[in-house]
């Protein structure tokens, strides 16, 4: 499954700092340390992502193992860019309107802004996006929490 861009929700980062199983089979399905460009992350989940880590009392190994994904294996999309905020009102318009439960916590509501701003493929396992599946122009892939791979 290729795509010139992929962004990661904070649940696939987190498995990537994890290291876990379903990060080695997300790798494998979308061999994203072998693309072109490195995959994106919304500077929102930057922040859950250490509010996370202190609030379970990370060590250091994992600390700098988080710090070095966010610096140097991807690049941050920041939601003040003109682009990230249209797609957020726009998103955030649609969600209400179509009665959707997404985006109550409105940080999933930036991570999807930041995919469409960017024309970016979302991967998340948070199945609060399995109805921008079916939204002509959004790519998402809500994958499974146990295995990694893609839900139906």
């Amino acid at each position: 499954m290729a795509a010139e861009s992929y962004l990661l929700d904070t649940t696939i980062l987190l498995h990537w700092t994890r290291d876990t199983a379903q990060a080695k089979a997300i790798e494998e399905r979308f061999q994203l340390s072998e693309l072109r460009m490195r995959p994106l992350i919304c500077e929102v989940s930057v922040g859950e992502m250490l509010a996370f880590s202190r609030s379970q009392n990370w060590g250091a190994q994992k600390q700098e193992r988080l710090n070095d994904i966010v610096q140097k294996q991807t690049v941050i999309v920041r939601i003040s860019d003109p682009k990230v905020l249209d797609a957020y009102a726009d998103l955030s318009t649609l969600s209400k309107s179509s009665g959707w439960s997404l985006f109550h916590g409105k940080n999933d509501l930036w991570v999807a802004a930041a995919a469409h701003a960017t024309q970016s493929h979302l991967l998340t396992m948070d199945t609060d996006f399995l109805p921008l599946r079916n939204v002509p122009g959004r790519m998402v892939t809500v994958l499974d929490d146990k295995t990694g791979l893609p839900r139906p």
